[in-house]
């Protein structure tokens, strides 16, 4: 099995995390454990691929950039500097495919990043992280920005292939939506608020039918978190010549009227959430 294959402080944090699971089975363990053996082998892989070299040890002062990969599978990124340097660190729950991303700059990180030991940060966002589980640093003799663009490039590729086999958890797979589809999500919060799906879903349609009707009675509709439904007049428009872009010959657009269109603005709260993601990564492959 591979749980038992596992260090003893990787077996610890697999039965805790275990316990919170909702939808326990037996092979949940052996699961989580292959999981974790599959996101170390990553980030090995993926620090061999970049040139990077595992380390058990860091000294402050040294100015190479680092990637971590900590005891609870977060990723935590410094880059290359001897004064300020950029700090990554992303935090992957288990059950969640959207990560808790944060950066900031730090002066210096003010102890040793040791294989085994938890690393502080007490000026920062960023207190304590669990014990650090790999280390890999740039070599010296690399380019600092070469040593940003790849210590980025493995942030990235790690975050993204992480939360991949995160989606391979779903132990229940009616306990999480299957994918974001209108009956997909309505059959998750259904199940999630103990209703049945046919109950969950005249909810929506409620739900959706004020929001149209307010629109079409001219309100600004708010939608919580994510931001607010508006209309406005888009004005007529006069007839005009213009050039085809792929012929180069000229041809006639039509007047239109002037209409109503709906636009959602949103709010600064989601613009600041997605602005912290990674950028997306289509190739995510081993």
């Amino acid at each position: 099995m591979v749980f038992e294959s596992l260090p003893p402080e990787i077996q610890r944090h697999l039965e805790a995390l275990v316990r919170l699971l909702p939808d326990q089975k037996e092979n949940s363990l052996e699961l989580l454990a292959r999981v974790w053996e599959e996101k170390d082998s990553l980030f090995q892989e993926q620090a061999e691929a970049l040139g990077m070299f595992l380390e058990r040890k860091v000294v402050p002062g040294e100015g190479n950039g680092i990637l971590a990969l900590t005891s609870s599978g977060s990723i935590l990124s410094i880059g290359p500097g001897t004064e300020e340097r950029l700090l990554e660190y992303a935090s992957i729950k288990t059950r969640t495919d959207v990560p808790d991303i944060f950066t900031e700059t730090i002066s210096v990180y003010p102890q040793s990043i040791v294989v085994g030991e938890s690393v502080s940060f007490p000026e920062g966002r960023l207190n304590k992280t669990s014990p650090i589980y790999r280390i890999a640093v740039c070599s010296s003799d690399t380019p600092r920005e070469e040593q940003e663009k790849r210590i980025r490039e493995a942030t990235i590729y790690l975050t993204n292939g992480f939360m991949k086999l995160n989606r391979s958890l779903h132990l229940d797979p009616s306990s999480v939506p299957d994918q974001f589809t209108m009956k997909s999500m309505v059959r998750y919060v259904a199940k999630k608020n103990a209703v049945t799906a046919a109950e969950c879903k005249s909810i929506v349609d409620d739900f959706l039918y004020l929001i149209e009707t307010g629109l079409c009675l001219g309100e600004k509709v708010p939608l919580g978190r994510i931001g607010r439904f508006s209309i406005k007049q888009q004005d007529a428009r006069k007839a005009r010549i213009v050039k085809h872009p792929g012929t180069g010959r000229e041809v006639t657009v039509e007047a239109k009227p002037a209409v109503v269109v709906p636009r959602i603005s949103f709010s600064s709260y989601l613009k600041e959430r997605l602005s912290e993601l990674p950028l997306p990564n289509s190739t995510i492959e081993r």
